[in-house]
């Protein structure tokens, strides 16, 4: 080792506190590739499941995202340039099985000369694609299966460190597209290839597009391309992201298998002077440990033994297939150590918890330390499907030893790739390849898929009916929404936002939905019609007493938009009956009106000793502080330091005026009138 890389070598060593695992001075690689035809042998995976290999070398390599269409046409995103290659060498191919063996035989590259892609959504007649820094529509318009029609839908992302960079677009289903995406990670050793932190994100050929701020400010971003919407989200996630049944917006990181986006950007931006210090909630109730099976493991430099640290690929599990409870599972991939974690999803309050499906084991792991599971999807089958994207090294160059690099096994692994479909034991093999045909169904026909057990059919049928835009579909799916699975009716209700078509009447039966689930995202309709139909309003209010914690969470919201005193009464109710959840201080919070009468009432009610009442105090006075109301804070004061105030609440309300004295606050004024007190 030189000097050099001897001092790097001590410098990260004192950074990481000794837990890193290193492997730089090791001249031997780890066992080489395992063919396809003996993978399945290096797996474990839970009694009752199966897993078999559907596509593999040569028909893909480097596969990192995948999609499968309404007709049953498997698309893979292939990433080859990872981790230095900014070459152009990036594709999309289409993949079918010809001879019903359940095996991919069949390969057409679709889409070529892309830079470092990182995700596919169907979309119209084509497939939107992220490779940074943009946003690509290609569509196949000829029927020759290649792409001959190349757009650019939006621009401006970063193209930072690649393992940063935005990725994985998924349609909500709330008809909008959510894309992956957080800060950029300069490199400093690469800075050359991959300094650029991005510009404004806009539509570029749209002359008055609306712009979100330089690289959407690091956070996740949504869109809807027919009507131009674009918007920055309130949190970020790093490669994968997911919604559960009922819409809540799942997130992942590196070192974080799964946090939940509690509070929406579009609630902080109404109350500038709201502090909010956090927006996600950690899922996990156990360590973050993992437990590999792997043989000979390769860990490079900044590599944590154990842990997770390369978490990517979160997926809800909706494909209705699975025996209970893997319908309350999300699974992610850790391609570091070589397995798919899975994590039971349990209510709590505002947000969730998740609770290990196995203990001291995984759901999937191999032996193979090429095994490098980064994405997961679910098919038209109900199966799980394991994007595969088979290397030898996974890690950035920017954070292993230099030795490491020079190695030559950068790229090795880059004429490879495997995707596998784990399935309950007996399920016949992969049938649907080519042989689906969604835009043959009628309008209620698809309709009537809204309720199925499979999200990939309740997804694609909605997609696909807003695509039409039939005036006949919206008797079909009012029907729909008074129906019995609450499944249809949560998509139909959102189906007919989409369309424009819904009514009042449809509205006010839907807040009182007896599914807590329905009823939350009618709650969330509702808000976009306030104006349009005020009738709503004694509903929404009446939702302070639900049953629910996340219904009365979401009232408690879409209340903060109204300015009266019903609803503000309604507030009150939620905050105080939901105290001890702090998401639930902070949403009340949110809105702009009636905190003054807030922070009475919480006067009025405090208990002393009680933690959530200290809390909501300090926060209370952290807002007025906030603002800057120097008449408001002098008030404040008074009655702190009056002689009968012995309730308790004085310490957290000169706290929370402490955090939050700025220059906005006349401090002079208020110095001078200690003299009065």
């Amino acid at each position: 080792m030189n000097n050099t890389s001897m001092k790097r070598f001590l410098a990260v060593l004192a950074l990481c506190g000794g837990v890193c695992a290193f492997a730089i001075e090791r001249k031997d690689l780890p066992p080489r590739e395992v063919k396809p035809e003996d993978a399945i042998a290096t797996f474990e995976i839970p009694d009752g499941f199966q897993i078999e290999m559907v596509a593999s070398e040569p028909v893909i390599s480097d596969p990192v995202a995948m999609e499968i269409d309404e007709n049953g046409v498997m698309y893979v995103v292939e990433m080859h340039g990872y981790p230095l290659d900014k070459s152009g060498t990036g594709k999309v191919r289409t993949l079918q099985d010809t001879d019903g063996d359940g095996k991919m035989d069949r390969s057409v590259i679709f889409a070529e000369n892309l830079v470092l892609p990182t995700g596919i959504l169907r979309w119209k007649k084509g497939v939107l694609v992220t490779d940074p820094p943009n946003v690509l529509y290609l569509e196949d318009t000829n029927g020759d299966g290649k792409a001959d029609t190349r757009d650019t839908l939006l621009t401006g992302f970063a193209m930072s460190n690649p393992q940063h960079n935005f990725n994985n677009p998924i349609l909500g289903i709330d008809n909008w597209i959510y894309l992956g995406h957080e800060p950029a990670v300069t490199t400093k050793t690469f800075q050359k290839e991959f300094g650029d932190r991005g510009g404004e994100i806009r539509y570029p050929h749209l002359a008055d597009s609306p712009r979100l701020p330089e690289n959407g400010l690091g956070r996740g971003v949504r869109f809807q391309p027919d009507t131009k919407g674009l918007e920055v989200l309130s949190s970020y996630t790093q490669f994968g992201h997911t919604f559960d049944q009922w819409g809540h917006y799942l997130l992942v990181s590196n070192a974080n298998p799964g946090y939940h986006e509690v509070i929406a950007n579009r609630y902080l931006q109404r109350n500038p002077d709201l502090l909010v210090s956090k927006v996600t909630q950690t899922l996990s109730d156990h360590s973050s440990e993992v437990f590999p099976i792997t043989k000979s493991p390769q860990h490079q430099l900044l590599t944590d033994l154990g842990v997770f640290t390369s978490a990517c690929g979160l997926t809800s599990y909706q494909g209705g297939l699975f025996p209970s409870p893997y319908d309350s599972v999300a699974f992610v991939a850790e391609p570091v150590s070589n397995l798919v974690h899975a994590d039971i999803i349990r209510d709590n309050g505002a947000s969730f918890t998740a609770s290990r499906m196995q203990d001291k084991k995984e759901f999937l792991a191999s032996t193979d330390s090429w095994f490098r599971p980064v994405n997961m999807y679910i098919g038209p089958d109900g199966a799980l499907y394991v994007v595969d994207y088979y290397r030898q090294i996974i890690e950035h160059p920017e954070w292993m030893a230099d030795e490491v690099v020079k190695s030559g096994a950068l790229y090795n692994g880059r004429d490879m790739g495997r995707i596998y479909r784990i399935s309950p034991k007996g399920t016949p093999r992969l049938s649907w390849s080519g042989k689906l045909d969604l835009n043959a169904l009628t309008d209620a026909d698809l309709v009537q898929k809204l309720a199925d057990k499979n999200i990939w059919w309740r997804r694609n049928a909605q997609r696909l009916l807003l695509d039409r835009h039939h005036e006949t579909a919206i008797p079909l799916l009012r029907s729909m929404a008074n129906g019995k699975d609450p499944k249809g009716r949560l998509h139909a209700l959102w189906a007919l936002e989409g369309l424009g078509a819904l009514r009042a009447d449809d509205l006010q039966r839907a807040l009182r939905d007896p599914q807590a689930g329905v009823a939350e995202n009618s709650v969330k309709i509702a808000e976009l019609h306030l104006t349009e139909f005020p009738e709503l309003i004694p509903a929404l209010t009446t939702l302070a007493n639900h049953a629910n914690a996340k219904v009365r969470f979401q009232a408690l919201l879409t209340l903060g938009e109204i300015q009266s005193a019903e609803a503000l009464k309604a507030r009150e109710t939620i905050l105080f009956k939901d105290l001890r959840d702090p998401w639930v201080q902070t949403a009340a919070l949110t809105s702009a009106y009636g905190n003054d009468v807030l922070f009475a009432e919480t006067l009025k009610r405090y208990k002393p000793g009680n933690g959530a009442y200290a809390a909501l105090v300090q926060r209370l006075s952290t807002l007025t502080g906030a603002r800057g109301d120097a008449a408001a804070i002098r008030s404040i004061i008074r009655k702190t330091v009056a002689p009968a105030s012995t309730q308790g609440w004085q310490a957290p309300v000169l706290r929370g005026l402490a955090e939050s004295l700025n220059k906005k606050t006349d401090l002079a004024q208020l110095e001078a009138e200690k003299r009065c007190y």
